[in-house]
Formats: structure tokens, C-alpha cells, sequence
């Protein structure tokens, strides 16, 4: 178990030490086709990703970004690969010096400057570690505000088609974005175009074949197992599965951005939840053969249970089960030391 302490300090040694790997906090768009509706980024420097998509030529969307003299207005536009749609942005606000011409649907604020930044269309893509996803960038914004105020960012395009904004440069978290990225992660799959069953395939693999395995090792040692082994074993597959869902786009991205050293990065976040996996599985067959339940068992699981969450492993639910199992079985291990 030291072994696994320290694996997880690897990771995160390793992780930080990676500068050109980043990690963005989720963010909805929302309805945002006017101005007046525009999305408010009221954090503008910290790192977001907005998936959205425009739905007709001659529609923008508005990003609306509260700033001080001096902050930094820095992000990129990405979309999904190659053949989509190629938006450009238009950024207005006090100060900002015009250039490019602006459509005339386009919204611009009294007395504030227009910058035009064409979109260009996409080379080859770059490796994204942490979703893992390829990233096909096709415009890039960095400046420095001149003055106080409320500066806009208006995404518009040719036509129809899907685009993503990672405004900002501070990767932070809130606790439930930290915890949820699994689920973003997801949603990003499905903006990219990929079906959720070909997304789920690996994970359900991996799991209805584990359970199928252990119904058929409960059978042949002929004894039921109790609910707590069930709730532990089965976190141990969830991690298993999430593992899988992540090396299977590891492998979907490679192909397409070839491998770079970041790659690592994704390894360590397949590795750390396969680690953890297998203790759980092997710690719930430890409880069915022995009906003895101690303090330090409950303990090991509990922990395995808390660095899931922290490396998303058996998105979400897995450590949750594995910090209930863990719970349940040291409430046990109490009881009968009492009795």
C-alpha cells in the first residue's frame, strides 16, 4: 500500500512538472446569440472550455469578459478536425484598436474598438493529455487590456458548425468542476462527432466481463458473497473501465497527432486508476474468503476510494462506491471488535 502512495505522488509530481500539458475547467455557453445575452466570463483569466456550435451563417456569439487594466485576455478557438466549419472572432471593448473589417451583424459597443482575428484552417492537430482529445486550433488571442471595462469576444463563421473556446491561462478548479470532469469529458467525445456506444464500449467490456468473471469465482468457491465485498469489487471494475475508456481515445488520438512525450501524462492517468482498481478487486476477494473484517482493511479502501476522485477513475461513481465500501466495512470491523 506505501507503493501506492507514492505512485500517486509520482503522478502528480509528474504532472506538475509538464509545462506544456493544460487542463481546463469546464463552462456552458448558454444562449448567447446577442449581445446583451452574452455569456459572462467573470473569471477571465482563469482557464475555461466552452463546447458550443453556431447554427446558420450570419449568427455570432457573444462572450462578455469584465476586465482590469493590465489582466491579460488570452485564449484559443478550436474545432472539432479538419473538414468543419472555420470560425473567426471579433474582440471589442475601450481601447482595443481596430482592425480587419467587421460584419455588419456583428455587435459592437458604443465607443469601443473592433479587432478582427480570421480564423486559418487547421494543420496537423496536437496532442491534448488530460481529456485525451486532438486539438485542431484555428485562432489564437493574446493581449494585455489598456483600460477598465467590459470587453467582448464574438464568435461568428461562414456557417454552421461546431467550435470550442478555451479562454484564459490560470488552470483552477472548484472542487465539483475537478470531480465532474469525467462527464465533460464525455460530452467532449460527443461534440467530436463520436457515438456514445463506441465511447462506452471499452468501459462496458471491461466491466459486464468482470462481473461475469466473479459471479463465476463466487459460484466455484460455493459461497455468497455479502454486499460489502459486492460494493467494493465492483468499484474495482468501475476504475478498470474508466481506465479503459481513457487508453482507448489515448490510442484514437495518437493516430491522429502521432506520439509526443505528453502522452505520458495520459499514461499516469490510466496507470494510477488500474492500480487502484486492481487493490479494490483484490481486497474484495481478500473479504469473501475471510470473514474477519479489520480497521486497516476499511482504511485501504477508503483511501483508494479518495485518490480515485483525485485522478477521475470509474467516473465518479467508482470511488464513490469504494468510499462506501470502504465506510461499511470498518463500521463492521468496530462492531465486532465491541462484541
Amino acid at each position: 500500500m506505501v507503493l501506492l502512495v507514492f505512485v500517486v505522488l509520482m503522478a502528480s509530481t509528474c504532472i506538475a512538472g509538464i509545462p506544456s500539458a493544460s487542463a481546463h475547467a469546464p463552462a456552458s455557453a448558454g444562449s448567447n446569440e446577442d449581445i446583451a445575452n452574452a455569456t459572462v466570463i467573470s473569471n477571465p483569466e482563469k482557464s475555461y472550455a466552452i463546447y458550443s456550435d453556431l447554427h446558420q451563417s450570419g449568427e455570432a456569439q457573444y462572450y462578455k469578459f469584465p476586465m482590469i487594466k493590465g489582466q491579460r485576455l488570452y485564449g484559443s478557438v478550436m474545432i472539432p478536425g479538419p473538414g468543419s466549419m472555420v470560425p473567426d472572432i471579433v474582440i471589442t471593448g475601450p481601447g482595443i484598436p481596430s482592425s480587419g473589417i467587421v460584419p455588419s451583424y456583428i455587435e459592437i459597443p458604443p465607443g469601443a474598438g473592433a479587432m478582427v482575428i480570421p480564423g486559418t484552417p487547421p494543420g496537423k492537430p496536437t496532442y491534448e493529455p488530460f481529456t485525451p482529445q486532438s486539438i485542431y486550433e484555428v485562432a489564437r488571442f493574446n493581449m494585455t487590456i489598456p483600460e477598465d471595462g467590459d470587453y467582448y469576444l464574438a464568435v461568428y463563421g461562414p456557417g454552421a458548425g461546431k467550435y470550442s473556446l478555451a479562454p484564459g491561462f490560470l488552470e483552477q478548479f472548484t472542487l465539483s468542476e475537478w470531480l465532474l470532469i469525467p462527464f465533460s469529458v464525455i460530452s467532449i467525445y460527443l461534440w467530436e462527432g463520436q457515438s456514445l456506444s463506441l465511447v462506452f464500449a471499452p468501459f462496458l467490456i471491461i466491466v459486464l466481463g468482470g462481473i461475469a468473471l466473479l459471479l463465476f469465482e463466487q459460484k466455484k468457491v460455493g459461497k455468497r458473497w455479502g454486499y460489502r465485498e459486492w460494493i467494493v469489487l465492483t468499484a474495482g471494475l468501475l476504475y478498470l473501465g474508466g481506465a479503459a475508456i481513457t487508453a482507448a481515445q489515448a490510442v484514437h488520438t495518437v493516430l491522429l497527432t502521432g506520439y509526443s512525450s505528453i502522452v505520458l501524462v495520459t499514461l499516469i492517468f490510466i496507470a494510477v486508476p488500474v492500480i487502484l482498481g486492481i487493490i479494490l478487486i483484490r481486497m474484495g476477494l481478500i473479504l469473501s474468503r475471510d470473514s474477519r473484517y479489520s480497521r486497516a482493511r476499511g482504511f485501504w479502501i477508503l483511501l483508494a476510494g479518495l485518490l480515485g476522485l483525485v485522478v477521475w477513475a470509474g467516473l465518479v461513481i467508482g470511488p464513490v462506491l469504494a468510499i462506501l465500501g470502504g465506510a461499511l466495512v470498518l463500521v463492521h470491523a468496530m462492531e465486532e471488535n465491541k462484541s
